[in-house]
């Protein structure tokens, strides 16, 4: 057993004044446990010390407290140095009037920002029962519910009371369900649950609650002694606190957003029932200095909105609905009809299911799989005409130019998804269907043999009297594989406004001017901030590629 001595780290200095700690020798306050504590005898305790694992050589300290259950020091100590880098330390020999002990480990440590010692000293702070347990660890979570437990006895809390209440605050604060084991058994380097959130919350620490760069271990320090300050008096943190953990947790992804989320804008559980579904928060959050107001579900988790996005989302577009009749087989189709630069359109608002519902190129076109490969002298398509199809009587496939009045009118390619297309698979964008077009996926196989060409998709035929010549290729934005070709078009709709003109331009000379037109969306999940719902055009050569008809009325 060794009494105070101050044996330190031999490649450093140990500094006088240590900020992120709650000072060791103050506790009190009479606890209503008094006639259950017990003396420790001979007791050996193991455990290790992490903020980062402490260095070799960093000291831990252990407090014995009055035998009236008061957690005030006796001024009896004990101690010993880390073992390791590791942080892993051995107290030997201990002897106590009761077995409510308070340790401090002090030192330097790993930060889990740069894998490197850290530029300052730390100390850590736990309060213990050793009646019950053989080892015990020092780290972020039994420092910050340190000085709860201590003011909770004082108010004349057992410590058995005082403890459970403040693990379940200190869990429930960083957004997290209290874990069966306790503070003290958990380790940042396991690969348990609870050791994973011991980890997400020193990382959040270590990053001093900023994703843009990497603070100084000062900045850190001053964190810690933030986060033990603020916590210690009501078990809860302030606004501005919880806000700096949901915006980080937020952009880290980490397993706590949703229930911060609940906890600071009121926001319920996000299931693939919910996807696609939008609410408006109790609280504004801000996340990287812009702020959101709304939120929709992923289906697995909240993607932000600002009121701008919302608004753009919801905001009225002109039209009228109707029903159109096939008298071919007598199947009714709802229908959406609006006007644009002085031309009436009326747009089928569900896909044909004459036959099959699903057709080749040629099928959709009506036209023999020998007319693909004929020059475009020969072509049945002519500047002046609309061309039929498999469409209905006095209805007609839609040329591209029809297409692009459609989605220069609406402005965005996602006014046009269905609201069940997020359900299906998330786009990233609030679907309201603002003119009732009804565009849902109805392919799931690649559509291009490349990566991420792979997600649902709405895929319609089109036409194009244009010379389609690779020399008028677009500049937007260009793919070219095997026999397929696509251009992107942007959503905004002064992009697209912009580029317009310049979409469905080819990709071999001498062959019918057939299209298709496609929405997908290729949202990743990992990255909450792009979103892709795309309109493409796609240009090719083989006569099976599928498709469904969306008709418009001459």
């Amino acid at each position: 057993m060794k009494y105070f001595s101050l044996k330190f780290l031999s490649s450093l200095t140990l500094i006088a004044s240590i900020c992120a700690c709650v000072d060791r020798n103050v506790a009190g306050g009479i606890s209503e446990e008094t006639e259950g504590v017990v003396a420790i005898t001979d007791k050996t305790i193991a455990g290790v010390s992490q903020k980062g694992p402490f260095a070799k050589g960093s000291n831990v300290y252990l407090k014995e407290t009055k035998d009236d259950g008061s957690l005030t020091p006796t001024g009896k100590e004990f101690y010993a140095t880390i073992r390791n880098n590791k942080g892993q330390f051995k107290i030997e020999n201990i002897n106590l009037e009761s077995q409510y002990a308070l340790l401090t480990v002090e030192g330097y440590y790993t930060r889990e920002s740069t894998n490197m010692f850290s530029s300052c000293a730390i100390s850590l702070n736990a309060a213990t029962d050793l009646s019950k347990r053989n080892s015990t660890n020092i780290n972020l979570l039994t420092h910050f519910e340190y000085q709860r437990i201590l003011n909770l006895v004082e108010s004349g809390a057992t410590f058995a009371k005082a403890k459970a209440q403040a693990e379940k605050e200190i869990f429930a604060a960083f957004g997290y369900e209290k874990p069966d084991r306790t503070a003290e058994d958990l380790d940042i380097t396991g690969e348990s649950e609870e050791d994973r959130i011991l980890h997400e919350i020193s990382v959040m620490v270590d990053n001093g609650l900023d994703n843009s760069y990497t603070p100084s271990c000062e900045k850190s320090k001053a964190l810690i002694d933030t986060i033990a300050n603020d916590f210690a008096t009501d078990g809860i943190f302030s606004d501005s606190l919880t806000a700096a953990i949901l915006e980080f947790s937020y952009q880290k992804n980490t397993s706590n957003t949703l229930r911060i989320l609940k906890q600071y804008a009121g926001l319920g559980a996000c299931s693939p029932v919910e996807a696609g579904n939008t609410y408006k928060m109790q609280r504004t959050v801000f996340v990287g200095g812009f702020g959101y107001d709304y939120a929709i579900c992923t289906g697995t988790s909240w993607s932000l909105l600002d009121s701008d996005e919302y608004n753009n989302a919801t905001a009225a577009i002109q039209h009228k609905t109707g029903i159109m009749t096939d008298p071919r087989d007598g199947k009714t189709y709802k229908t959406t009809s609006f006007t644009t630069n002085g031309k009436n359109y009326e747009w089928m608002a569900e896909n044909l299911q004459y036959a099959e519902g699903k057709y080749t190129w040629t099928e959709a076109m009506a036209i023999d799989d020998s007319l693909v490969n004929k020059p475009n002298s020969s072509s049945i398509l002519k500047d002046d005409s609309v061309h039929q199809g498999i469409c209905p009587e006095n209805w007609h496939i839609p040329g591209f130019w029809e297409w692009k009045d459609l989605l220069k009118y609406v402005g965005s390619p996602n006014k046009l998804y269905s609201k069940n297309w997020n359900k299906i698979y998330f786009t990233g964008f609030q679907l309201e269907d603002n003119m009732d077009f009804n565009a849902e996926p109805t392919f799931f196989e690649p559509y291009i043999d490349c990566d991420g060409c792979n997600s649902p998709y709405a895929n319609f035929i089109t036409y194009t009297l244009e010379p389609i010549t690779l020399d008028r290729a677009t500049t937007i934005y260009q793919h070219y594989i095997t026999d397929y070709y696509y251009t992107y078009i942007p959503t905004k709709v002064n992009d697209y406004a912009e580029y317009a003109d310049q979409i469905v331009k080819a990709i071999s000379k001498g062959t019918l001017n057939i299209v298709s037109a496609l929405f997908a969306s290729d949202y990743d999940a990992s990255d909450p901030y792009i979103p892709y719902p795309y309109f493409t055009i796609i240009v090719s050569t083989k006569t099976n590629f599928e498709v469904n008809v969306r008709c418009v009325k001459n």
